[in-house]
């Protein structure tokens, strides 16, 4: 994993998801970061000033700007000499712009907040977050509010045991698991009453054969708010991270848009991180 690309709108959450980021750049093995900022749609209030036009004055704010944020994730890299930070900064609308950085240098994940305003909170709120995962094949790990990072030690996949296959990213798990050096535990909520649904014992052995190589943990539990139960199990079992596959199945759209709004409430301090399906290129 060589380049990252960290977004930040300069509020308070985007730069701890880029502090998140930068503490993550070791463990992971990244050799570049790309600090983007889109002035495009600017927030209207941020602690450092920055113009809110497509003019050379707020390309050289954002730059100003950006500097600091720079300095900010130096004292985080520390020793990690190895890493070169890179700033970018223009008025292209902040999806289309970290898809073309994206493409430009193969960048192998998108960091952003979990809060943010105006066209980054869009991003992570709307739809255009399934698109930057899936349709661009970006994997994109969104860092709530409060999180803080400390090694991360077990990484919860939460699968809904549909099309398991020929969506499951195998590789990619494997690669985080890997590097963090971490313990799987692969999770099943299905609505109350249906956890006994013969049709999916042929998936679940299916993804028993894709994923008993990493010596997981599986779960299978039953509620009617899936997003909270993993929200909650993420949380009693001390996972550092949650993964999960940006489908347009029902339970990726209650997980998301229910639980990236139920975070900012709960403060919660887990990472989730969408990754691709498999064989997407």
């Amino acid at each position: 994993m060589q380049t990252i690309i960290i977004t930040t709108d300069f509020s308070e959450s985007s730069l701890n998801a880029a502090k998140y980021g930068a503490a993550l750049a070791k463990p992971l093995g990244v050799g570049h970061i790309i600090l983007y900022h889109s002035y495009d749609n600017a927030p209207l209030a941020t602690e450092v000033p920055v113009a809110e036009t497509d003019t050379p004055l707020a390309h050289e704010g954002s730059l100003l700007a950006l500097e600091i944020v720079e300095e900010a994730l130096k004292q985080v890299l520390g020793d990690a000499a190895n890493v070169s930070i890179e700033l970018v900064a223009n008025g292209s609308p902040l999806v289309f712009g970290v898809q073309q950085l994206a493409e430009q240098h193969r960048a192998a994940l998108v960091v952003a907040g979990a809060t943010g305003k105006s066209s980054l909170e869009r991003m992570l709120i709307g739809s255009s977050a399934v698109g930057l995962a899936s349709d661009h094949k970006v994997p994109l790990l969104i860092v709530p509010k409060e999180a803080r990072f400390t090694p991360i030690e077990k990484v919860v996949f939460a699968c809904d045991l549909k099309q398991v296959s020929h969506t499951t990213p195998v590789a990619e798990i494997g690669i985080w698991l890997e590097r963090l050096r971490a313990k799987l535990l692969v999770l099943h909520v299905a609505l109350e009453g249906k956890r006994f649904n013969p049709d999916l014992i042929p998936e679940q052995y299916t993804m028993h054969s894709l994923l008993d190589g990493f010596d997981p943990e599986y779960h299978y539990t039953e509620s009617d708010d899936i997003a909270d139960e993993i929200e909650d199990f993420a949380e009693d079992h001390n996972a550092g991270l949650i993964i999960t596959i940006p489908k347009s199945y029902g339970f990726f759209e209650r997980l998301f848009h229910r639980s990236v709004s139920k975070r900012l409430i709960k403060a919660s301090e887990i990472p989730l991180l969408l990754l691709r399906e498999r064989g997407s290129v």
